[in-house]
């Protein structure tokens, strides 16, 4: 197509019916709705680029849009709707066509998810919701022209299938390298996050740091995983071996090989981090049991404040006083366990770790 000549096209008649297929549309009858690559801010420098270039060349490539009674409705084009505008165009060329939401959606982000200017987060953000509208794989990769291995990487990649670390370290547009963003979400699932998984991005952040640097860790925390689970399967058979020595007398099994007392010291720390991850996610690499070793370790304080559950709020605020005067060392642990007890809420981890957090954070 030539350039288009918008100093030619009327200013008085809304829509031009040059041509069946192609149509010159009045900038002041489209409306816009939120778009994939608009949602977030345009960039004013790229849309002022944008309209240089239009002023060069015109308008090359025509806008999608649907009819709304005398109106119409954008379905793909903001960006150079916007610069056309900005360009001082009166008319841009569009494609019109009937389309219900649906079907307008889809075209939507279809348009999108094949331009090059997306950022990473954008195209996977597209791409889920193409399958959240019911699209299977094989259909979506028909619809945007790509491989099933590269539309599977990107849907792997939105934010529904990224731990919150992994999220955080997407959002901060530090990168677009997609594999690294797999390998830190990898990591991150490992439930080996802290504190390697936080250095390495710290690293990554300030450029020090690299794709093959986050493989070499993710390779260290998966041999740690199976080292520890060989450990813990030789634990048990040694356990079971020795139950009984040759005598036939009984033999007390060797101690797990897990300090509960480390594990609370790095859970503290981490919940004194303000805007850290979800608690949910911070002890998710414990099991049940190891949950309910650390919890026991205030069984007692709390329950002294389930010994207060239908005390008067004075009662308990004297039983407080009390566990702290013959605790002169009671932390917020402590004191997270009986507020627990007197509200009559069960002793878990989880609960016990987000008293603790509001009595940091408030």
């Amino acid at each position: 197509m030539t350039a288009v000549i918008t100093e030619t096209v009327s200013d008085v008649a809304a829509v031009s019916h040059a041509k069946p297929a192609l149509e010159f549309v009045s900038l002041n009858v489209i409306d816009f709705l939120p778009q994939v690559r608009t949602a977030s801010g345009l960039e004013e420098l790229q849309l002022q680029e944008l309209a240089e270039s239009l002023k060069a060349q015109g308008m090359l490539q025509p806008v999608l849009l649907r009819p709304l009674g005398e109106r119409f409705v954008l379905i793909a084009g903001e960006r150079r709707c916007r610069a056309a505008h900005l360009a001082g165009f009166s008319h841009v060329p569009a494609l019109i066509g009937e389309a219900d939401d649906q079907r307008a959606g889809i075209l939507q982000l279809v348009e999108n998810v094949q331009r090059e200017d997306l950022s990473l987060m954008e195209l996977a953000a597209a791409l889920r919701s193409l399958a959240d509208q019911g699209k299977t794989l094989t259909e979506i990769c028909q619809l945007v022209k790509k491989s099933k291995s590269w539309v599977s990487k990107h849907l792997a990649a939105s934010v529904q299938n990224l731990g919150w670390n992994t999220r955080m370290f997407m959002e901060s547009e530090t990168t677009e390298d997609l594999e690294l963003v797999l390998v830190v979400n990898q990591i991150e699932k490992t439930g080996k996050w802290y504190p390697r998984g936080t250095q390495l991005v710290d690293r990554l952040e300030a450029g020090k740091a690299g794709r093959e640097e986050a493989r070499q860790l993710l390779a260290t925390l998966k041999e740690e995983l199976t080292a520890e689970i060989a450990q813990k399967k030789a634990d048990k058979k040694a356990a079971k071996q020795g139950s009984l020595d040759l005598d036939g007398e009984a033999k007390e099994p060797e101690p797990p090989k897990w300090d509960a007392w480390d594990a609370e010291r790095d859970l503290n720390d981490q919940l004194t981090e303000k805007g850290h991850a979800p608690i949910a996610e911070l002890i998710q690499g414990l099991t049940k049991a190891q949950q309910a070793e650390i919890t026991g370790h205030y069984k007692r304080d709390y329950d002294a404040g389930k010994a207060l559950v239908k005390a008067t709020d004075v009662l308990k605020l004297r039983g407080l006083h009390k566990l702290t005067a013959e605790n002169f060392d009671a932390d917020n642990w402590k004191t997270a366990a009986f507020i627990l007890g007197s509200s009559n809420i069960k002793l878990t981890l989880p609960d016990l770790a987000g008293e603790v957090h509001q009595l940091m954070h408030g």
